[in-house]
């Protein structure tokens, strides 16, 4: 039988998320969680929290108040060392709902995205990503969302520098382990639809990855071009928001811990060192 949770959002995670939407779309067994379990009583199973500025301390909170998960909305960048001792200690799941590396195409079973990807970062000559964020965004808001699709596509950057910020964007510089130049983009624009793309050019062809905008389930594309010919993965209709919420449920019901904040870890040293 499958475990049915209850679920609390905050107003600014039912707007950043589409929370309720999002759960009444999904066949699991998620249903509201009664006003007597809002935040201010024992707590629901699911906690939904907005990723803006103290989303750690709130995240924190709702696990000491017993909740089994929490899923937080597009994190800004934030020290989450405490949430993640609070985490541990009660046992409980963290899922970050990120904007595009959330996306069920870049997911850890998705062996073929990422078979085509280390197979590109092998013969990578260079790396080029470009984060499209709506007017208005923060910089650093869209370049740690933006580096957190690098990382969850498993691509190492060093010698990461800041070579041009401004209110339209931001360009960044780094190198590949094996040495091939990296180059970040990101650009603030509403000509364009909210997408994040990495290409991988090789001696011999390229793989590309683009990402679209969690807010309905448009499909990430993958495409790979190698000696032997062109190949596009399989089409993945399916959202961030949604496979971020199957992802809690199945946590919890496994019992199988979220390696999220740790992988959140090593976005934020990446970010910390073009911003400090």
């Amino acid at each position: 039988m499958t475990t049915q949770l209850s679920v609390y959002a905050d107003p600014q995670a039912e707007a950043a998320g589409a929370v309720s939407a999002v759960v009444a779309s999904l066949p699991l067994s998620f249903t509201p969680a009664a006003p007597a379990a809002a935040p201010a009583a024992s707590g629901p199973d699911v906690f939904a929290v907005s990723g803006h500025a103290g989303w750690t301390g709130r995240a924190a909170a709702a696990v000491r108040k017993g909740a089994k998960g929490i899923v937080v909305s597009s994190p800004v960048a934030e020290d989450p060392a405490a949430l993640i001792a609070a985490a541990e200690a009660a046992g409980s799941v963290v899922v970050l709902d990120r904007q595009w590396a959330g996306n069920l195409a870049l997911a850890g079973s998705s062996e073929n995205v990422h078979g085509v990807i280390a197979g590109a970062l092998e013969d990578a000559v260079l790396l080029d990503s470009v984060a499209i964020g709506a007017p208005g965004t923060d910089p650093q808001d869209l370049l740690t969302e933006q580096v957190a699709v690098l990382v969850q596509c498993g691509v190492e950057v060093r010698n990461v520098r800041m070579v041009q910020r401004n209110a339209n964007g931001y360009t960044v510089a780094g190198v590949l382990a094996g040495g091939a130049p990296v180059a970040l983009q990101g650009i603030l624009t509403s000509a364009l639809q909210a997408t994040a793309s990495v290409s991988i050019l090789t001696s011999t062809g390229r793989a590309d990855v683009v990402l679209p905008d969690p807010a309905a389930a448009w499909p990430a594309v993958v495409r790979a071009v190698t000696t032997e010919g062109a190949t596009a993965l399989p089409t993945l209709y399916e959202s961030s928001h949604r496979t971020s919420w199957s992802r809690v449920h199945s946590h919890i019901s496994s019992g199988i811990p979220s390696t999220d904040l740790a992988q959140f870890s090593t976005v934020l040293s990446l970010v910390s060192q073009l911003t400090r």
